[in-house]
């Protein structure tokens, strides 16, 4: 009787022991971190006689959250979250233009040289697979690739106009939320590392693409001169820098 409770005993506190280590082991189930970041924004259009204007600088900041998919790794993750991106991108095109002068006198002029900066800004929700490489000493190289989901709250422009004198005048915040397209898909992509800072505390860096699959305008919005839809994309790299918790 003795010798059973012995082995009872050492069987008992086996599998216990297994199992608290087991917990202690097992990597964290869901990751929260926050980030924010500069990036480079440009667009492509299709529309005959609509040219782009190069690349702008834009931002992007926001809330991550990591979920561990196997419980006994920590390599292998669903990340999602909610972001803002605000998208700049520039057209440089010919149309009527209607505007307030001076003299808070609605005008409009045909037929003009338009240069437009765009900002717009869509709130999004990521869908994406993140793969993370075992600790290099204090390391974690990270991949990224998904889908974003945006909605649109605000897109403004700042237009440059060039007058039939050749006079030139700049009018700012024009608002083009009716003719904005209000959801946005695109590819997501990010490269990027953690640095441990202690135990689940990380410094985080990585560079992102983002390549938009729909128009940034609504099918309604035309160019006024030609009757013909405008269509733009947009691309951009960014820059993120963050923590997570």
């Amino acid at each position: 009787m003795k010798k059973q409770s012995i082995v009872i005993f050492v069987v008992v506190y086996l599998v216990c022991s297994n199992m608290l280590f087991a917990q202690v082991d097992r990597p964290r189930r869901v990751d929260i971190g926050l980030f924010a970041g500069p990036s480079v924004d440009w667009c492509v259009t299709s529309t005959h006689n609509y040219k782009t204007t190069g690349v702008k600088g834009g931002g992007v900041y926001g809330l991550n959250i990591d979920i561990s998919m196997v419980q006994t790794s920590s390599n292998y993750y669903f990340s999602t979250g909610i972001n803002a991106r605000h998208i700049r991108y520039g057209l440089k095109y010919n149309d009527n233009y209607t505007f307030l002068n001076e003299l808070n006198v609605t005008e409009t002029l045909k037929r003009i040289d338009i240069n437009s900066t765009y900002n717009t800004v869509y709130v999004s929700i990521p869908t994406a697979i993140k793969l993370k490489t075992n600790d290099f000493g204090r390391f974690i190289i990270f991949g990224l690739v998904g889908l974003e989901h945006g909605i649109a709250v605000s897109s403004k422009s700042n237009d440059e106009i060039t007058r039939n004198d050749g006079t030139k005048k700049k009018i700012e915040k024009v608002n083009h939320y009716k003719e904005t397209t209000i959801f946005k898909e695109s590819l997501y992509v990010v490269l990027g590392t953690e640095f441990i800072i202690q135990d689940n505390t990380k410094a985080t860096f990585g560079i992102g693409y983002d390549f938009g699959f729909n128009n940034m305008f609504r099918k309604k919005y035309k160019n006024t001169v030609t009757e013909q839809s405008v269509n733009a994309r947009a691309h951009r790299i960014e820059f993120q820098f963050g923590i997570i918790f």
